[in-house]
């Protein structure tokens, strides 16, 4: 009589502990790389979209022309650090959704976005750019996924889903113009200005929901350091208003179609939750916020919207990275 087979788990377990190992070395290599991230993604924001952009504005004598090469030269150093460092970032998150949790309907379409940004120079635009936009839409569409699964609290799933669908309505928007014109349509299409209108919306929505779900318990020091931001918009809007209307477009890509004080409301209460995260120590939800400010919306380079897919994957991880509380 044969002995019956035995099945022996050590080659499982040996497998699982690898993959575990994997995950657990590139989640503290994301850890590590994105103080980094966020310095150089802020520099690409604050410098090179909107310092080196606001000093078209001012009367330049010699030294002030030598001043803005020297801050120009500096915007490009940061804008090209972020986009290396979001090219890690996004390359970890797809080692750590495949090889450790095995998600692939979102690693999946994040490795096919970094081939696409990566090949685009190589590559005619009726092939390039609607497998980018293609890639990019599906990136989206898994993380709100995600994100409606997730096992939290309705205010919070809520807060996290908006920016995804803004990102999405500024995606499919940015998108429309390669699909009519890959496919001979007579363009532009009529529903494009109303998607972006609603994205910003979405936008300004996205803000309130935030504070809402993550920031509302803030101290009294929060709340007074998020006011000055909004301050300072309202008094800049308020001195020159197509002025500030062109940097906001040129720096964040919003147009300010609503009325002023909602997006000062937006600052406001956005900026009382970055600082009252970091005031108790939740670094994964501050790094999160503002790499979604960097990101802007309607990103016009493949960089920049690597910011706002980073972010929404760290929102969704929530607590994951270790956090040590500020006294």
């Amino acid at each position: 009589m044969s002995r019956p087979t035995t099945w022996d788990a050590e080659p499982v377990r040996q497998r699982a502990n690898a993959r575990r190992n994997i995950g657990n070395f590139f989640g503290d290599f994301f850890a590590m790389l994105a103080p980094g991230l966020i310095a150089a993604a802020l520099v690409d924001w604050l410098v090179t979209r909107t310092l080196t952009r606001f000093a078209i504005f001012i009367p330049k004598t010699p030294e002030m022309i030598i001043g803005y090469q020297w801050l120009n030269w500096s915007g490009q150093v940061g804008s090209t650090m972020a986009a290396f460092l979001a090219l890690l970032g996004v390359s970890a998150i797809v080692v750590i959704e495949w090889r450790t949790r095995g998600i692939w309907w979102l690693a999946l379409p994040i490795a096919g976005l970094v081939m696409m940004a990566g090949a685009a120079p190589f590559l005619p635009p009726a092939i390039g750019l609607p497998s980018y936009f293609l890639f990019a839409t599906m990136v989206l569409v898994a993380l709100s996924w995600r994100i409606v699964r997730m096992a939290t609290p309705a205010t919070v799933r809520l807060a996290l889903l908006l920016p995804a669908l803004a990102m999405v309505a500024a995606t499919l928007y940015q998108a429309a113009p390669t699909l009519y014109a890959l496919l001979r349509w007579p363009g532009p299409p009529a529903w494009g200005l109303p998607l972006f209108r609603v994205g910003e919306g979405l936008v300004v929505s996205g803000a309130v929901a935030l504070w809402w779900a993550l920031g509302r318990r803030a101290d009294r020091r929060s709340w007074l350091a998020g006011c000055l931001l909004a301050t300072l918009f309202a008094a800049a809007y308020l001195a020159a208003p197509a002025m500030t209307a062109t940097l906001v477009v040129w720096s964040h890509g919003l147009t300010l179609s609503l009325p002023w004080p909602f997006y000062a409301m937006a600052l406001w209460l956005y900026g009382v939750t970055i600082i009252g995260s970091w005031r108790t120590g939740q670094r994964c939800i501050v790094y999160a916020l503002l790499l979604l400010l960097a990101a802007g919306y309607a990103p016009q380079l493949s960089s920049q919207l690597w910011f706002g897919l980073i972010a929404l994957w760290l929102l969704t991880e929530g607590s994951s990275f270790p956090a040590k509380a500020r006294p």
